[in-house]
């Protein structure tokens, strides 16, 4: 999945998020601050030492795992912010 992509679908899950009374739905600029705050909690999770990108290794096969780096949440967040 593409920066972009993952931009949209986790806009789309705030955004479609029900109010369990039914009276209010979510509106699109806190739908947009909601994703932004959840992907600063997944930079903020993301190890110092794993900026870069995070790999993981299976024996002695390295296989890297990109939706995990830290450049790849930034532009993330870079593209709901551009929402």
């Amino acid at each position: 999945m593409t920066p972009k992509e993952n931009a949209k679908q986790l806009f789309d899950k705030m955004y479609m998020v029900d109010d369990p009374m039914g009276n209010y739905p979510m509106c699109f600029d806190t739908a947009k601050q909601c994703a932004l705050i959840a992907v600063d909690e997944i930079l903020n999770e993301i190890p110092e030492f794993f900026k870069d990108s995070i790999q993981t290794f299976k024996g002695d096969i390295k296989i890297d795992v990109p939706n995990c780096s830290y450049d790849f949440w930034k532009q993330v967040k870079h593209e709901i912010e551009a929402l």
